[in-house]
């Protein structure tokens, strides 16, 4: 009897612990993509070109000088891949960063500091 009620109990702390690993993993985050003109410091990046965003293998679509988007994603890690277009072709020069979100957590990044390896070019907000 005693016995049982200990695999009960294993049973139960088990279903607890799965229930909160699928929680974090299946977490929606907000990623906004800026592609604007950087103040960092007394340095400025600026958004000269345009480009083809995917964040998690995931096309966000093309982002023009000046403006935004927003992407879903779930999960904990994530990977965000820029690449240039020139005169509607994509120019080969992908820029590629890895980054962790917390399960109340946003982000913001910004393509002309992620270009350029800045620190600043992600910033998270809860």
């Amino acid at each position: 009897m005693r016995k049982r009620i200990i695999i009960r109990t294993a049973l139960v702390a088990a279903l607890i612990l799965i229930g909160i690993f699928l929680y974090v993993i299946g977490k929606e985050h907000k990623v906004v993509i800026d592609n604007r003109d950087i103040s960092v410091g007394d340095i400025i990046y600026n958004a000269s070109t345009t480009y083809v965003v995917w964040v998690d293998n995931q096309e966000i679509g093309v982002i023009k000088k000046g403006e935004r988007k927003i992407a879903k994603v779930a999960g904990v890690s994530h990977k965000i891949v820029v690449e240039e277009i020139k005169d509607n072709v994509l120019t080969g020069e992908r820029y590629e960063k890895r980054f962790k979100l917390k399960t109340n957590e946003s982000a913001m990044v910004n393509i002309p500091a992620l270009i350029n390896n800045a620190n600043e070019w992600i910033d998270k907000t809860k």
